[in-house]
């Protein structure tokens, strides 16, 4: 290995480092509360690395909050009204479930964090709404509005469309948000032997469900 890979990929483990330790800590005490000097030290990095990478303690609490969400966004599939419905909902739901599946993707203390932020939002999260969940939702729009028969120019004014989409959205939402509450209820449901399975496989049946019905009740409103 070359001298600057090697010090190119001693320079991304800092980073990462510092985000996953800046996740834990801003999950546990909230942003005003934690402070870069406490991060830099548990990632065991020089403090001058967190201005390095993300200029400062907000710089680096936009990117954990990002970072997940990019994630999410860049594994979903194209909004192809030409797929298959249901090949298109297995990568749609996949891209949600595989976080809460990996036990190294943070999703835990992200979650705790995304709380805070639907009780007290800071300026930071709707910038990332609007700039990575907003084309998102309004591209889910227009193809669910394709496969329901309504024209593309008129999709995004359409309030049950995008109340489709919500619903979509919604079902994988709550693992997110209430998987250990599921656990809680019913061991097993979310963490045991064949559960990504299990929930992909019903997410799945759930949405093409939806989707249908929605189809349905335009046709009938045609008639």
């Amino acid at each position: 290995m070359s001298k600057s890979k090697a010090l190119s990929e001693e320079l991304s483990g800092r980073r990462e480092r510092l985000l996953r330790e800046a996740r834990r800590i801003f999950a546990d005490k909230g942003f005003d509360k934690a402070s870069t000097r406490e991060i830099a030290r548990a990632a065991e990095a020089n403090i001058a690395l967190i201005a390095y990478y993300f200029g400062d303690k907000r710089g680096l609490y936009r990117e954990v909050l990002v970072q997940p969400v990019a994630q999410v966004m860049a594994s979903m599939p194209e909004p192809d009204a030409a797929m298959p419905l249901q090949t298109w909902l297995q990568s749609f739901y996949a891209a949600f479930l595989r976080p809460l599946f990996d036990a190294d993707s943070g999703l835990a203390e992200s979650t705790r964090i995304f709380c805070h932020e639907m009780i007290s939002p800071s300026p930071d999260w709707g910038d990332i709404c609007g700039e990575h969940i907003a084309p998102q939702h309004f591209a889910l729009v227009t193809m669910l509005g394709q496969r329901c028969g309504v024209a593309e120019a008129q999709a995004s004014a359409d309030a049950e469309l995008h109340q489709l989409a919500f619903a979509l959205i919604a079902l994988a939402h709550d693992y997110w948000m209430s998987a250990k509450d599921m656990e809680g209820l019913l061991p097993g449901v979310v963490r045991g032997p064949g559960a990504y399975e299990r929930t992909l496989k019903r997410l799945v049946t759930f949405g093409q469900a939806m989707i249908e019905a929605e189809q349905a009740l335009r046709k009938g409103s045609r008639k």
